[in-house]
């Protein structure tokens, strides 16, 4: 992968430092974290809104800013940056038109036929076509978004950062502007980087995920890596691995590729790791891979592996899925975390006092450093 991005930076304010090194390509990288993680000062600092104590941040071969030992002190200005910046409120101009709002700031230079072209362009792709005419006011949320983010793509930025754009939005509009970024990304390959809190707009829309917290970058990886190989527990908490454990290695088979860990209340088989017998290990699950056992099951190869016996104790119902709550002992508040779709859900008529069963599926199962 070629860097567009290299950044290598630290910067303090009061007791709180943000220290980050990160590379990225042409893609779509997503800041993940929790409120006061640094998400948002990492983008100023890339835009030039923010100075850095000390570091480097060097975009398409440009420097950005520099400031290493015995190496000239640069810091471009951010006009000369060549970077488009939408945050949560749109920011339009209210006394201008759609029109104008998306052209201002375009270079003086520009011949009056590509600004109409480029204008055209942007209008039909972020579909605000009819719509130049009309003033911020006359418009909704979602629409002043779109605005707001054919401003930042009018002139051809190097890099596009994106501060949470939708998070004042409501869902559906919401998940259109997802789709709309995404055909922003086909048409115009700009790399971008994308702030959320949101766990499904970070995995629909990152090509790469850095998971943030306290100011550092906990890991950083595909889409595929970071929610379903996080690499330790803080990291897996905050992308949704809700049933997490500790144990011991029972034992190590390489040529069956099965680890064998006996848990606090129950064992399963994991793939095969290099660990000694007796090593304490933690382990986990996400909730949607934990398999619902149908009653008298009997199509394709019998599940015969991390079978348990579990009773419902809590439903939650969602949208789309349904959260159930498992124990294994009587004693329990709840042991495991289930996620199903709303069809089963009610076709098996799960409630509390349900008896099922259940499997933890080895190759879902995933070790996480104790």
């Amino acid at each position: 992968m070629k860097a567009i991005l290299t950044l290598n930076v630290a910067k303090t304010r009061g007791d709180f430092q943000v220290q980050v090194e990160l590379t990225m390509g042409e893609e779509i990288l997503v800041l993940l974290g929790p409120s006061g993680a640094g998400k948002s000062t990492i983008l100023n600092m890339i835009a030039g809104l923010v100075t850095p104590d000390y570091g480097c941040i060097t975009c398409s071969e440009v420097v950005f800013f520099r400031r290493e030992e015995g190496r000239k002190a640069v810091n471009l200005p951010p006009y000369h940056r060549g970077i488009g910046y939408c945050l949560q409120r749109p920011g339009l101009f209210p006394h201008l038109d759609v029109g104008h709002n998306i052209t201002y700031g375009a270079p003086a230079g520009l011949a009056p036929g590509e600004r109409s072209a480029r204008l055209e362009e942007l209008l039909a792709l972020l579909r605000l076509q009819g719509l130049a005419q009309r003033r911020p006011g006359e418009l909704s949320g979602g629409q002043q978004q779109r605005v707001a983010l054919a401003r930042a793509l009018f002139n051809r930025p190097r890099l596009l950062l994106l501060d949470e754009p939708f998070a004042a939005l409501d869902n559906l509009i919401r998940a259109r502007l997802r789709y709309d970024l995404l055909a922003v990304r086909r048409s115009f390959r700009v790399p971008m980087i994308l702030v959320t809190h949101d766990l499904e707009e970070a995995y629909m829309l990152g090509d790469r995920i850095a998971v943030l917290d306290n100011g550092r970058v906990l890991q950083a990886g595909s889409r595929e890596e970071v929610f379903y190989h996080p690499g330790n527990r803080r990291v897996a908490r905050f992308v949704g691995f809700r049933n997490l454990w500790t144990g011991r290695v029972l034992a190590a088979d390489r040529e069956g590729d099965t680890l064998q860990v006996a848990g606090e209340k129950f064992q399963v088989q994991m793939p095969y790791a290099p660990l000694e017998m007796g090593q304490r290990v933690a382990f986990g699950i996400r909730p949607e891979d934990v398999m619902l056992i149908r009653p008298g099951r009997s199509l394709g190869r019998p599940v015969r592996e991390n079978v348990f016996a579990v009773e419902v104790t809590t439903v939650v119902p969602e949208v789309h899925t349904c959260r159930v709550f498992l124990r294994l002992h009587p004693d329990d508040a709840y042991d495991i975390e289930m996620l199903v779709p709303r069809h089963v859900f009610q076709r098996e008529c799960l409630a509390p006092g349900s008896r099922v069963m259940i499997s933890l599926k080895k190759e879902a199962l995933h070790l996480l450093p104790e």
